[in-house]
């Protein structure tokens, strides 16, 4: 706001800004002697004074200096006023100064020096004094983070059990956690408590790992590391290919359970070691935190599955294949209400699928393959609403698949090869949207391929061969367009495939129709090569062809119409040649 402070003459006035009076003090000239007030000034150009009149339009000016005398005559104009000077935080330079004097000058003005600002020197924030403290804390936490010696010692006796690399012992030093060892990883104390409060500022082991470069190999002599579980802050532990010596067989033991309580273990891999023998330790189902148990690949794991591993609450994923376990399935895997992935492929297991494997509801893999199974696939794997893979080949299952398989809708992979199901092939499984692979050959399924396997848009593989089917080939399935392996050989199907050129060429040489006697194309050119199967209507032709050209070269052969002599061997050899050449064209 601008305020009238005095009058100068007649025709100017003292104004001054309100709001930052010190920062411009304003001479107005005035034109009507009635209007004697301030108005602000537009664009330090022009303002309006008084009434809104293009008459009564007033220039602002600067003040004339206290020295010179009052302004009673006419005055230079300027008409652009010198902008207005930014004072800098650390002074002006000397070009800075000389250019501000220079323009003074040419304007008619009065030069006032400005002296150079002081910097300011910024008082430190109030959070300054626990950044402080702050940094030192962290600088203290980590030079008092090496490991504790007695857990020192007992990394170094695992090293010392399973290690062939004899350079980590120089690499570790005093503190095994600084050094670049692969195989090390080591973290901080976690938990709440006195107890862990004390110890959080130093660095424990966290992983170790073992066996696959670039991690540290095994030695020919290792043995199992029992050692490894008396670490208190252990997560995971890998032993892969590390126990091949046939010459030192090392048993798969563990401590005792009341040494494993405490365990924090939540990762155990144990794979590809066939010197490695015994039987799973029920020990196992002492360690609580387990969530991630693999002991695969260890042909000479023998004996059966412990039931106590249904105590394992936590666990995520079981991965048993490739051993030689057997016995039954333990029913009590089905307390198991975490599990994800259950995979005890490639074993001797016995007996019937338990049906309480129906209540691990979160199951998305379930893979019981190349086993001696036996019975029928219970009801209750219609209740694994999240599986997506069920691999139950080379097994000795039987009867008919359970109803409300369709219910399945997140099911992708459904392999059950190699039993002896004898029933027909079911219907309902066309219905199951999001398959992707459907392979049950050799599996006597009878009856005619079901109309609904068309509606499988994303069936990737479909396999059937080997089986008792009969009939004509669904014309859906050419509208698969995601198809890239069809196997029907080794059936009774017949009639005219109902595919097309683009279609075969789509499958290539992922498609085999041999074995089905009553089956042709119906175009020549849509023949793809080691399909199986010939044109429809060219084996008749081809025999009769044959036939005619028997007779004709027997004739020939045998005499007629020459001299009267015959060659009944020759007649006899071709005719057999015939019939040869007729079958070969007819397979």
């Amino acid at each position: 706001m601008w305020l009238l402070v005095s009058s100068i003459s007649e025709d100017q006035l003292l104004c001054v800004n309100s709001e930052s009076p010190n920062r411009r003090t304003l001479a107005h000239t005035v034109l009507s002697p009635a209007v004697r007030t301030c108005r602000p000034p537009r664009r330090h150009v022009r303002c309006p004074c008084g009434r809104r009149d293009p008459t009564t339009r007033i220039r602002h000016k600067r003040l004339p200096p206290r020295s010179r005398p009052p302004l009673d005559g006419p005055q230079k104009r300027n008409p652009r006023p010198p902008p207005p000077r930014q004072q800098s935080r650390v002074g002006r330079s000397a070009a800075a100064e000389r250019a501000t004097r220079a323009r003074a000058r040419a304007s008619g003005e009065p030069y006032r020096h400005r002296a150079a600002a002081t910097p300011t020197i910024m008082a430190p924030p109030s959070y300054y004094p626990w950044l402080v403290v702050l940094v030192f804390s962290l600088q203290a936490a980590f030079a008092a983070a090496a490991m504790d010696p007695s857990e020192r010692e007992t990394l170094l006796r695992v090293m010392d059990a399973v290690s062939s690399d004899r350079d980590w012992r120089e690499a570790a030093g005093s503190d095994p956690c600084s050094s670049p060892w692969p195989g090390l990883e080591c973290k901080p104390a976690s938990g709440s408590g006195a107890g862990a409060a004390a110890t959080a500022a130093r660095m424990h082991v966290a992983r170790l790992d073992f066996g696959v470069p670039p991690n540290p190999t095994c030695k020919e002599t290792a043995t199992f590391p029992v050692g490894a579980f008396a670490l208190p802050e252990l997560r995971a532990l890998f032993l892969v290919d590390c126990f091949k010596n046939p010459d030192a067989i090392t048993a798969f033991t563990l401590p005792p359970p009341a040494n494993l309580s405490s365990s924090r273990l939540q990762q155990l891999s144990v794979r590809s070691n066939p010197s490695l023998s015994g039987t799973l330790p029920s020990q196992l189902a002492s360690i609580k935190s387990l969530q991630v148990l693999t002991v695969s690949q260890n042909t000479l794991i023998r004996g059966e599955v412990p039931q106590s591993l249904g105590e394992l609450k936590s666990l995520v994923h079981l991965d048993l294949s490739y051993n030689s376990l057997t016995g039954p399935i333990p029913s009590r895997l089905g307390e198991l209400r975490a599990l994800v992935g259950l995979d005890l492929s490639y074993n001797s297991f016995s007996g019937p699928i338990p049906s309480r494997l129906g209540d691990l509801t979160q199951l998305q893999k379930l893979d019981l393959s190349s086993n001696n199974l036996t019975g029928g696939v219970p009801a209750t794997v219609t209740r694994l609403k999240s599986l997506t893979f069920l691999a139950l080949s080379n097994n000795g299952l039987r009867g008919r698949l359970p109803a409300g398989l369709s219910g399945l809708h997140d099911l992708q992979y459904l392999i059950m090869e190699n039993n002896p199901m004898g029933v027909p092939l079911p219907s309902e499984l066309g219905n199951i949207a999001r398959l992707q692979e459907l392979r049950l050959a050799n599996s006597g399924y009878s009856g005619s391929i079901p109309d609904t396997f068309g509606l499988l848009t994303s069936l990737t593989t479909l396999s059937l061969e080997n089986n008792n089917l009969t009939g004509r080939i669904p014309a859906g399935l050419s509208r698969l367009k995601r198809m890239y392996h069809l196997n029907l050989s080794k059936n009774g199907l017949d009639g005219v495939v109902p595919f097309d050129g683009a279609f075969l060429r789509q499958l290539g040489r992922n498609l085999d129709l041999s074995g089905n006697p009553g089956l042709c194309v119906a175009d020549r050119e849509a023949v793809a090569p080691d399909v199986g199967v010939g044109v429809c209507g060219a084996d008749e032709v081809a025999c009769k062809r044959s036939a005619a050209a028997e007779r004709l070269v027997g004739r020939v052969i045998g005499g007629e119409g020459t001299r009267g002599s015959r060659w009944p061997a020759a007649a006899l050899l071709l005719r057999a040649a015939a019939v040869v050449l007729c079958c070969c064209i007819l397979l």
